[in-house]
């Protein structure tokens, strides 16, 4: 049996992605903060084959308890892990509260590294496993108003790029997605500016979907929808002042 790894599995994309593959017969690991959460879902009956425990994935340590408590119930295999666990706020960088500015960076940055290096050794035992992380479409250019968070999936990307090829050797696929505004809490989080242009329609299933297509692909990352794949395009065309003038537009900044 195929088994997979999620973290942020509780609510929003995590959940969407740990119910499609167990719909697919995988056996899926559930990991978040919210354990009350996990362990309700555990005795739906939605996840016939399935583990969940807490893991907070800025503690280190929680981490490795949350790998090791997978493992004991995969026989150390590890087929696909989703670095999914991510947090956002969204102002103007010099009113956002330093708290939540270093809340970003130490979840969607230092916890999704954290993850990824703890959990090397399962994914390097298991043969043709892949890593997917979760970026997004404010990776293609930075985005006012989403300055940090924005960066931080910057940070996902290039950390993407260069395992894709240092990893390689080891049978080890990196891969990333990198959807726009999701119809999940997150999403609606945002400024009402960044709403002028910016539509949150994209709902959790399809960026699931997204994974599971990434899983069994080739490519380094997928850009989803198509509003997203056209800026990605657009954005390697432009000089940089037609960069500038593209975002300003985007987001009515």
């Amino acid at each position: 049996m195929k088994t997979l790894f999620i973290t942020g599995a509780a609510q929003g994309i995590g959940l969407a992605t740990a119910r499609h593959f167990a719909a697919r017969g995988w056996f899926v690991g559930l990991y978040d903060i919210n354990h009350e959460k996990l362990e309700a879902l555990l005795a739906s009956g939605d996840f016939p084959n399935a583990c969940a425990q807490h893991c907070d994935v800025s503690q280190r340590s929680s981490i490795e308890a949350a790998l090791e408590h997978f493992s004991s119930h995969t026989n150390g295999r590890l087929d696909v892990l989703v670095n999914n666990a991510g947090v956002l706020t969204s102002g103007t960088f010099e009113e956002i509260a330093p708290q939540d500015h270093d809340r970003m960076i130490e979840i969607n940055i230092r916890g999704l590294t954290s993850v990824a290096q703890a959990a090397f050794p399962l994914l390097k035992q298991t043969p043709g496993a892949t890593m997917v992380n979760l970026c997004s479409a404010s990776s293609i250019h930075g985005l006012p108003l989403l300055a940090v968070y924005s960066a931080s999936k910057f940070y996902v990307n290039g950390l993407t790029e260069a395992l894709h090829i240092e990893w390689a050797p080891h049978d080890i696929r990196v891969t990333a997605v990198k959807p726009p505004l999701v119809n999940t809490a997150m999403g609606h989080a945002l400024r009402p500016e960044l709403m002028t242009r910016l539509s949150v329609d994209m709902q959790p299933q399809y960026v699931a979907e997204a994974i599971d297509m990434a899983v069994s692909g080739k490519r380094m990352g997928y850009a989803l929808g198509t509003s997203a794949r056209l800026w990605a395009v657009v954005d390697k065309l432009l000089p940089e002042s037609g960069r500038r003038w593209l975002v300003r537009h985007l987001t009515g900044h």
